[in-house]
């Protein structure tokens, strides 16, 4: 089976909503906390499935220079989230959101495959994740031909770079098998405010041979390495890691590394796909590939963002007080989500996302 065989797996996933309803929570919350990414996925050299991710600019004041799916926030409640993602990811890299342009002058649309459930992005916002396949109406060298023609652009206020990685390499620590191009995959289960969390790192050369002809020659446009290591120590205060367990060994107090680095050991140029968009990644990947092993499931925070919001919490622009402490949690303070719900229902998400 090949991957693009695999995306009948994606094609038929059911998102599991909130409180197994037919809507997701992401049209519960008010329009100012909702926010989407779209899953760019393409066919690669050797048949293998591609996800576009870009580099987060330096001058944002929220994740700046992290790895990320293009993305952005709703702007009215009227827009569907497909609408939405296809939007920001225009605005993000330059890739039309017309497909009979994108048909006309390289030769494919962008399917729209499927969504995935909400994520609760650290900044306390409901993620929608929008998944898109590039489809052709050709194969061999007219496509290439024409996609020679496609020159992206990135952003300059939100984006410094866009490259892709092979989605299979996302399925560690679900399958360990040899990866096709990253460099090191790490994974950790340990809490943020007392409620499981995935902590994921997939690390990726930045000179990569494999890389698709139409992402080669973009070249970063934020500030060097040398002058992002300066001021790494500021960015981190800015989104610290969630609170370990105690029972882990290693010290992740130094996690929340700029995107974009050079790897200390190999001295090689990376880039770091960690935090929400590898947790988003990992779990399309165990949808494409290992499709069984996601029934009964809890993907996502659906089930925490909905009771956050029925207890007080995501209902406007302006953070409560509560939400402050989360954001800014450090491994020392004792904020918990047991703080803003009762306990009886935070005991319940505990369980469903040991799961």
């Amino acid at each position: 089976m090949t991957d693009t065989d695999v995306l009948g797996h994606l094609r038929a996933y059911k998102t599991q909503n909130y409180l197994l309803g037919p809507v997701s929570v992401w049209h519960r919350v008010p329009v100012v906390r909702r926010a989407l990414v779209f899953i760019l996925l393409f066919v690669g050299l050797v048949g293998e499935l591609r996800v576009v991710l870009t580099k987060r600019s330096l001058k944002l004041r929220t994740f700046p220079g992290h790895i990320s799916l293009p993305g952005g926030k709703a702007d009215t409640g009227l827009e569907l989230p497909w609408q939405v993602s296809r939007r920001e990811m225009s605005e993000e890299i330059g890739l039309s959101e017309d497909n009979d342009y994108l048909e006309s002058n390289y030769g494919f649309t962008i399917e729209h495959i499927n969504e995935m459930p909400c994520y609760l992005l650290r900044t306390i916002l409901a993620v929608r994740p929008c998944i898109g396949f590039m489809k052709f109406k050709e194969n061999g060298r007219n496509r290439e031909e024409l996609l020679e023609r496609l020159k992206l652009r990135v952003n300059p206020g939100e984006s410094s770079s866009i490259f892709s990685c092979p989605l299979r390499d996302f399925l560690y620590p679900a399958v360990e098998e040899t990866a096709q191009e990253a460099l090191e995959r790490t994974h950790y289960l340990i809490k943020w405010a007392g409620i499981p969390w995935h902590l994921r790192s997939y690390t990726f050369p930045q000179l990569n041979i494999k890389e698709a002809a139409w992402l080669q020659g973009f070249k970063d446009i934020s500030a060097s390495e040398e002058e992002c290591s300066a001021d790494e120590d500021a960015k981190l205060a800015q989104t610290p890691p969630p609170t370990p367990r105690k029972k882990q060994k290693k010290d992740l107090s130094s996690w929340g590394q700029l995107g974009s680095r050079v790897d200390e050991e190999t001295n090689t140029k990376i880039y770091d796909v960690w935090g929400l968009t590898a947790n988003i990644l990992h779990d399309l990947a165990e949808v494409v590939y290992l499709s069984h092993s996601v029934n009964g499931r809890q993907l996502g925070e659906e089930e925490l963002i909905h009771s956050l919001w029925k207890h007080g919490q995501l209902k406007g622009k302006v953070r409560s007080e509560e939400e402050a402490a989360l954001i800014s949690l450090t491994p020392s303070d004792k904020v918990s989500f047991s703080d803003v719900m009762p306990r009886s229902e935070f005991l319940r998400l505990k369980r469903l996302y040991k799961m």
